[in-house]
């Protein structure tokens, strides 16, 4: 029933409440514009990016840890615990499962019981056998190249050289052995062959780190690193098919005229 004495309403608070209906639509349209676009955003992002972006994650984990390894600030025997390092890089297990899982694929690490993940500790005639594997394997990949490089290509190598020679100009073995092994990775990858290079490339991060943590005793001269490959440039400028297999394997083996190791003996020490 109808009142016959409907109830009187105040203007102004009749004006509050239309405002506040107004507002709280527009509050309602903008957000839907904004998901709106999030949503094209995110539909416009193509899968080969999507995994690019998750895959940078793991790309910098993978590098500082490499790099920790390699300059021994994880020295051998340290524990890696996956929850620690997602806190200290600000990501969540993923990335650094990925990591470590390539680290183990270089030989860096290894998983043990219940999935701990330990620094590995590498012997010195460890070493030698990766130096001798290495040496084969570029013998045979530098055979192909030197038949059909380029004089550019051949630029590019004296280029890296040069930046050797410049990082050890400033005691920067670190960025020396980058170049180093990024001379030698070139020689495989214009080898044309992917089993080579496949070989290759786990070896290449134990070698690395060896050079880094030994070099004031065994590299004591670190521009005359880079001045070592010269000859190794020169045979493949003149496609000397012939000579530059082993060039390269004395190049690589000469560490180890200094060392004179005993590599199958039993009291071996470990790189520290």
């Amino acid at each position: 029933m109808i009142s016959p004495h409907p109830k009187i309403v105040n203007k102004s608070d009749n004006i509050d409440f239309l405002y506040s209906l107004a507002y709280y639509q527009l509050s309602i349209i903008n957000c839907l514009i904004y998901w709106h676009c999030f949503n094209r955003a995110i539909m416009n992002i193509k899968p080969s990016q999507k995994k690019a972006r998750l895959g940078s994650l793991g790309d910098q984990v993978y590098e500082h840890l490499r790099n920790a390894i390699i300059r021994s600030g994880l020295p051998p025997g340290h524990k890696l615990v996956e929850l620690e390092i997602a806190a200290q890089m600000g990501t969540s297990q993923g990335p650094v499962r990925e990591a470590l899982q390539r680290l183990e694929h270089e030989g860096l690490v290894e998983r043990r019981a219940r999935s701990a993940t330990f620094v590995t500790n590498v012997s010195t005639h460890e070493v030698y056998e990766l130096f001798y594997i290495r040496s084969v394997i570029e013998g045979f990949a530098i055979s192909r190249t030197a038949q059909h490089i380029s004089s550019e290509q051949c630029d590019e190598l004296q280029m890296l050289v040069e930046k050797m020679a410049d990082a050890g100009a400033q005691s920067d073995i670190l960025t020396l052995a980058e170049h180093d092994m990024q001379f030698h990775r070139m020689i495989c990858e214009w080898s044309g062959s992917t089993a080579l290079l496949r070989a290759w490339l786990p070896l290449s991060s134990q070698i690395q780190r060896f050079v880094v943590q030994s070099h004031p005793w065994h590299y004591p001269n670190l521009i005359e690193v880079g001045r070592r490959h010269q000859p190794i440039i020169d045979a493949l400028r003149n496609h000397d098919v012939e000579n530059a297999p082993q060039l390269l394997k004395d190049h690589i083996m000469l560490i180890w005229s200094e060392i004179n190791p005993t590599p199958y003996s039993s009291g071996a020490t470990p790189i520290e």
